[in-house]
């Protein structure tokens, strides 16, 4: 896969032939919104509610950037269409917090594809290691595609995610 990387100061963006990846602005918060509510099952597990509001994504987004990690938005170019996001932390060890795809969009390989590009970016930046925490009681696929793009079982974990304790195991992969 191609991916095309630049940096501009604090913002930036990583792109392939299908999709970029750049910060989640203002004008971006329905769209966001409308990502976490194609996601029911993923909301009623994670938080005990099928749906999130406008006031819980700005909170979200400033606890986000408030503990230095990026929130950012995946466009899918022929369409201008956000279907996903993902949040991340840079470092020598990356942390991956949340790639999310629209409901609409899953089980095409975007997925994969809009992670490959994560990964080529954060090697460019010299990061050593992806860390992603993935919650156990929820779904078995998720667990089985961090496996299948190269993630190992760290250790076991507890999550607190808007308040609801989930166990989770730390997955990660050296790079």
């Amino acid at each position: 896969m191609h991916v095309k990387i630049k940096n501009r100061g604090t913002k930036m963006i990583c792109q392939s032939k299908d999709f970029y990846i750049d910060l989640v602005e203002s004008r971006d918060l329905n769209d966001i919104i409308e990502v976490y509510n194609s996601n029911k099952q993923f909301l009623l597990n994670h938080m005990g509610s099928d749906m999130v509001e406008y006031k819980w994504v700005i909170e979200e987004l400033a606890l986000m950037k408030k503990i230095n990690f990026y929130s950012c938005k995946v466009v899918l170019k022929s369409s201008n269409k956000i279907i996903g996001i993902i949040d991340f932390k840079l470092g020598e060890e990356t942390y991956l917090s949340l790639l999310m795809i629209h409901n609409d969009y899953k089980n095409k390989g975007f997925g994969k594809l809009i992670y490959e590009a994560l990964e080529e970016y954060v090697k460019s930046i010299k990061s050593r290691v992806i860390r992603i925490d993935v919650v156990t009681n929820y779904d078995n696929r998720v667990f089985n595609f961090w496996i299948r793009n190269g993630f190992n079982k760290f250790k076991d974990a507890k999550l607190n995610w808007t308040g609801k304790v989930l166990p989770a195991l730390i997955m990660k992969k050296s790079l």
